[in-house]
C-alpha cells in the first residue's frame, strides 16, 4: 500500500484499528453464595458474598484470582495460612476503626450483604451494610459496591472498584488506622512471605512517584503502587490505581514486602507518629452525604515496568 497516496483522516483511522483495545468477553454465573467471573472462557476470579460453608465470613471477598496463563496470584490466608493475619481474604473492602468499630480484624463485626442491583454483562452491583457494635445494633453504614471486570490486550486482567459510603443516619467517623485497605489485596504466598521457618521472599514493590522498596513505599503518598514477584519461576504481579476524583488523592499506601497491597489514606499518624497528631487521619462523613472512593486493581504477569503502568494509569485517566 502507498501510504503517501492516503489522506490523513484515512490514516489516522488505520492507526486507531491498529491500536485498537482488546474487547474481551466477560461471563457472570451467580450461585446461592458466589459470583463466578470467567474471562475470554477462562476463569477469573470467584466473588464470595455470602458465607457459604465459611464459618469465618466477615465480609465479601474474591479469591483466589487468577493471572491470564491460569496461575493463582493472590492468597485467601484463612486458607492458606489462618495464623497469620487470616483477615487478608484475597481482594476485600476494609477499614479498621469506623465509629470506633474494628472492620479490619476478624473481630465479629460484619459487612452484611443486602442484595444485588445487578449482576449482568461485566459488571455486579451490590448493596451492603456495616455492622455497628454488636450484630443486633443498629448498622451504621450502607455500602453501595460496583466491580467491573475486564481483561486487557496484553494479557492483563482487572477489577474497576467503586465504593460509595453513606450513614445510616448518624455521623460516621473512619479513624486514623493503618488497619485499613478500601482496596485491599493480598498476594500469593511466593510473593512475600512472612511466615516463620521459611525462607523469606519480598515482594517488590515500585509506585508512581520511582520509589521502590518498602521503606520508602509504606505510608507514603502515590497515584499507584505495585508489588510483583515470582511465582513458580514466572514474574506476576497487582498493581492498584488511584483515581484523581478519591479523597486525598493521591493515596497512601499500607503495602508490605510480605504481601499485603492495600490503599489506605486513614492511617496518618500510624504512618508517622513522631510528626503526625493522633486522629490527623480521620475521615467524618456527615448523615446524608456520600463518600466515594474508584479505584483499578490489575493483576499482570511480568514486573512492573514490563506491564507498563504508568501508561496505563495515564490512559485510564485521561480525561477525568
Amino acid at each position: 500500500m502507498n501510504y503517501r497516496m492516503l489522506t490523513p483522516i484515512v490514516l489516522i483511522a488505520i492507526a486507531f484499528a491498529g491500536a485498537a483495545v482488546h474487547a474481551a468477553t466477560v461471563k457472570l454465573t451467580q450461585d446461592a453464595a458466589a459470583v463466578k467471573v470467567e474471562i475470554d472462557g477462562k476463569e477469573f476470579t470467584t466473588y464470595h458474598f455470602l458465607p457459604g460453608d465459611d464459618k469465618n465470613f466477615h465480609r465479601p471477598f474474591a479469591y483466589p484470582v487468577y493471572a491470564a496463563d491460569g496461575q493463582a496470584v493472590t492468597s485467601d490466608q484463612e486458607v492458606t495460612n489462618p495464623k497469620e493475619h487470616p483477615h487478608h481474604r484475597s481482594v476485600w473492602v476494609a477499614q479498621g476503626s469506623v465509629n470506633g468499630i474494628d472492620h479490619w480484624g476478624h473481630t465479629g463485626h460484619k459487612q452484611r450483604h443486602m442484595k444485588f442491583d445487578k449482576v449482568e454483562g461485566d459488571t455486579i452491583v451490590e448493596e451492603l451494610e456495616w455492622e455497628g457494635k454488636t450484630a443486633d445494633a443498629p448498622t451504621i453504614l450502607k455500602e453501595t459496591r460496583t466491580l467491573r471486570f475486564f481483561g486487557q490486550e496484553d494479557g492483563t486482567r482487572g477489577i474497576d472498584l467503586t465504593v460509595v459510603f453513606t450513614p445510616m443516619k448518624d455521623e460516621v467517623v473512619f479513624g486514623d488506622t493503618k488497619e485499613a485497605g478500601i482496596a485491599a489485596v493480598r498476594l500469593h504466598p511466593e510473593i512475600g512471605n512472612s511466615e516463620k521457618g521459611e525462607k523469606h521472599r519480598d515482594g517488590v514493590l515500585t509506585n508512581s512517584n520511582g520509589a521502590s522498596g518498602e521503606k520508602a513505599i509504606w505510608g507514603k503518598a502515590a497515584a499507584w503502587c505495585d508489588e510483583s514477584g515470582m511465582i513458580g519461576g514466572k514474574p506476576y504481579g497487582v498493581a492498584i490505581f488511584d483515581d484523581p476524583s478519591n479523597p486525598r488523592h493521591p493515596t497512601t499506601w499500607h503495602t508490605r514486602a510480605y504481601g499485603l497491597h492495600a490503599a489506605n489514606i486513614f492511617g496518618l499518624h500510624d504512618y508517622d507518629p513522631k510528626n503526625t497528631p493522633k486522629g490527623a487521619g480521620d475521615l467524618k462523613l456527615e448523615p446524608g452525604k456520600t463518600l466515594t472512593f474508584k479505584y483499578r486493581i490489575l493483576f499482570h504477569q511480568g514486573d512492573a515496568a514490563s506491564a507498563k503502568l504508568d501508561a496505563k494509569y495515564k490512559d485510564w485517566t485521561a480525561g477525568k
